[in-house]
């Protein structure tokens, strides 16, 4: 009788596990519907079905995942772990196909769908651990709602993204995402790396590093049919806020328990950074950075994988876990290079400071071969152009810090560093205290304060790796931002590898520190009283109410004259219909060009079609690049039509959007008769006529 009572009992908590779990994944295919209609205004039978094929392959692959490394790493922390292993997994198998086959997105699709159902078929005997108890996947599934409802109302001015006022369509995201939107079609084009070019530049070759964000979305795009511009606003960007939330939480459950990776949601997805703390500087905002550089979201989650490996790894003392973290480390270079930059040596150097069996010698041994390694792969790497700098020699604080003071509002802040860096003179060692300062405070706000508190509070309870973890990582962010060069060499902007860090110090200091006080201060599991799980759930809708007061104009920069998305992110109307009939009446090989040479790349991303030809300066500028800038002012010069095919035709390019402003000697007879007309924006089909 007892026996048929426990068996009764597993059967009821395995049903009711599978439960929480189907309601959690289907809470996840709600999302990108609600997010797919509310950004194109329909949901097709169509779109349906393809974002169908992708919540089912992200959670087919982290099934396979899950049940391939249940012997390096059997604590898979539930439903969140198996759709941010999968996405990864899922997704950078398709990067690598865009890469290698010759064949084109849906037969890739094709080709992995089939390989995981044949993977799940060789594996139906392996169950894969989602969860030990109904607790665990309740913890899962109000992670899943809780970063489903960060997400939507951080970008909620993406899900808008296209506004009409008076004769302009108000884009209301950071200009980027023109480049990020013209990146998805280059994907969804894509047949082989010979194929991905340079998008300013036709023929040119595109630096292959860390685009994998891409492949999702252009896969939504083909399947579904909405444009590159609506799959960016409808996935690319709040599914990359919800994957950071799935990783806050399995980083936090993985060492202090499921209800404080919830904890750890709450503090990075639905709790105000720095900058809406009052700490008045834009640039160092965790939420503004990661949302117009959005590579960053997915390089975090990656590497929250890597770090959760390795750690565990270090604490069980077994090498292929710690091997397991750095796969995806590499894999993270694909996601976000600064995130790679900023891991790479720590990750390097931590097993070696924490790996149980290791004796003392060893570990001194490793560490300076390690160092060696790193020193050396670093130095070979700078022969490289597309490489930026890489040196540690502090020449780049002194105008980091002067361009920080100019990022700051008007306050108490800029006054304070404004005197202490411009007005008074004080010596490097005082100086380099004061940019310390400055720093940590911007950039971490209040967790600033609340993060010693963890760390003294956890010294008996908590192990010393995990301890030692957030330190090193918020001094690592130090010396990058403090020590490092300037880039020369024109690869982004001079200050990226100094700034950009400062989201993943972000990320781990929130993260931690939320996790660490829940377990802390209540433990593994929820609050027994009421009344502390009544405080904790107020707690939660104070952090979205301040939330829905800072998220509106996230991606605006006042300080850098960016005030409003009309200012910024006005297009004529007319040009965006010029750039939909191209796109609607055009292969994806014809080469187009306007005579403004898309100076934001503006035309390319929203015709999803190639450029001759741009004057952006994104990827640095080459020789090629002035070349055709010059013909392109040429072109406007020639007064006969067989002159002008025959220019046109010489260089592939077969559409041409002329612009009121326009002069051209073109004939008469001919600049009359463009391919299609708004106002007085003119498009010309050279080539054969469709």
């Amino acid at each position: 009788m007892q026996l048929a009572a426990t068996l009764s009992q597993s059967r009821s908590f395995s049903t009711s596990i599978d439960r929480l779990n189907a309601l959690s994944s289907g809470l996840f295919f709600l999302f990108l519907c609600l997010w797919h209609w509310r950004v194109t205004g329909g949901l097709t039978l169509q779109a349906g079905a393809a974002l169908a094929l992708f919540t089912a392959l992200c959670l087919l692959y982290g099934r396979l995942f899950v049940v391939a490394s249940s012997t390096l790493f059997p604590h898979a922390t539930g439903l969140p772990f198996q759709l941010l292993s999968g996405y990864l997994v899922f997704n950078s198998l398709l990067f690598v196909l865009a890469l290698c086959s010759p064949f084109g997105m849906v037969v890739n699709l094709a080709v992995l769908s089939l390989l995981g159902a044949a993977g799940y078929l060789a594996s139906r005997k392996h169950q894969p651990r989602s969860a030990t108890a109904p607790g665990e996947s309740a913890a899962a599934l109000v992670a899943i709602l809780l970063a489903g409802i960060g997400a939507t109302i951080w970008c909620g001015d993406a899900q808008t993204p296209i506004r009409l006022q008076d004769s302009a369509v108000i884009f209301r995201v950071w200009p980027d995402t023109f480049i990020h939107a013209r990146e998805i079609s280059v994907f969804a084009q894509a047949h082989g790396v010979g194929t991905i070019q340079d998008i300013k530049l036709a023929g040119g070759s595109a630096p292959i590093y860390h685009f994998a964000s891409y492949l999702s979305p252009a896969a939504i795009s083909v399947l579904s049919g909405a444009s590159a511009m609506e799959v960016y606003a409808s996935l690319q960007l709040p599914v990359g806020i919800v994957l950071t939330g799935l990783a806050a939480y399995c980083l936090a459950a993985s060492m202090f328990g499921c209800w404080a990776g919830v904890a750890g949601v709450v503090a990075l997805v639905l709790f105000p950074d720095a900058f809406h703390q009052g700490f008045g500087n834009r640039y160092l905002s965790y939420n503004f950075l990661a949302q117009v550089n959005l590579g960053m979201l997915y390089g975090i989650a990656c590497a929250a994988l890597a770090w959760i490996f390795v750690i565990d790894g270090c604490r069980r003392g077994k090498i292929g876990t710690i091997a397991l973290g750095y796969v995806f480390l590499v894999v993270c270079l694909f996601y976000k290079a600064h995130i790679f930059v900023a891991n790479s040596y720590l990750l390097m150097m931590f097993p070696i400071l924490f790996f149980t069996p290791l004796r003392t010698r060893w570990r001194i041994a490793l560490a300076l071969a390690a160092t060696i390694l790193f020193v050396v792969t670093v130095t070979v790497s700078q022969s490289h152009p597309r490489i930026p700098v890489l040196r540690l020699d502090g020449s780049g604080i002194g105008a980091y810090v002067t361009a920080l003071l100019k990022d700051y509002e008007n306050g108490l802040l800029k006054t304070f560093f404004t005197r202490v860096f411009v007005e008074e003179k004080h010596g490097k060692a005082l100086q380099g205290m004061y940019a310390a300062a400055m720093l940590l405070l911007s950039t971490l706000g209040v967790w600033l304060l609340v993060f010693p508190a963890a760390l003294i509070g956890g010294r008996a309870r908590i192990a010393l790796p995990l301890l030692c973890f957030p330190v090193l990582v918020v001094a690592n962010y130090l010396v990058m931002s403090l020590g490092l060069a300037p880039d020369s060499r024109g690869v982004g902007s001079f200050d990226e590898l100094l700034n950009r860090p400062l989201v993943w110090a972000y990320f781990v200091v929130a993260v931690w520190t939320a996790g660490a006080a829940y377990y802390l201060l209540i433990g593994a599991g929820l609050p027994r009283r009421k009344l502390v799980r009544g405080v904790l759930l107020a707690g939660i809708l104070v952090a979205i109410g301040s939330t829905m007061v800072h998220a509106p104009n996230l991606q605006t920069f006042p300080e850098r004259r960016y005030t409003e998305f009309a200012q910024f992110g006005a297009v004529p109307s007319c040009l965006v219909k010029a750039a939909d009939f191209v796109r609607t009446h055009s292969g994806p090989a014809e080469l187009v060009q306007d005579a403004a040479n898309d100076p934001i790349l503006t035309f390319t991303a929203l015709s999803e079609r190639q450029l001759y030809v741009g004057m952006a300066s994104f990827g640095g500028k080459n020789a090629v690049q002035a070349e055709r800038l010059v013909e392109m002012e040429q072109v406007k010069r020639i007064g006969d039509v067989s002159e002008l095919q025959q220019f046109m035709a010489e260089r592939a390019i077969g559409w041409y959007l002329a612009f009121p402003e326009t002069r051209t000697a073109w004939p008469a007879a001919f600049a009359q008769r463009p391919a299609f007309s708004c106002g007085d924006y003119k498009v010309f089909r050279f080539g054969s006529r469709s």
